[in-house]
């Protein structure tokens, strides 16, 4: 069984084409982990201009990029990011996870 991730733009979110899949996860938690990281990886990007944490949820929910896949739950996956800055790389590092060639 191969799992997958939807992402998407959140200013136009739940448009067609504005979302793409990830697919070939072997595991449902590789999927929940790419997952993480990329959300983490478009809050990390939006850190450097909104040090605020309620401006940088803010910044995340109109100009990010979503990941969403079953047992993942986004909302609470950001509240975290934006009260605990990532310190590694590996915690941004979602293309490392990319199951495509």
């Amino acid at each position: 069984m191969s799992h997958s991730v939807l992402c998407g733009d959140l200013a136009h979110q739940y448009e067609e084409d504005d979302e793409w899949i990830v697919e070939g996860f072997r595991t449902a938690e590789a999927a929940r982990e790419f997952a993480r990281r990329f959300v983490r990886d478009q809050i990390e990007g939006l850190r450097v201009e909104y040090a605020d944490p309620q401006e940088l949820k803010a910044a995340y929910l109109s100009f990010g990029e979503y990941a969403e896949t079953p047992g993942f739950d986004l909302q609470e996956w950001v509240d975290f990011c934006v009260e605990t800055p990532a310190t590694r790389r590996s915690d941004i590092d979602y293309q490392a996870l990319d199951p495509s060639p």
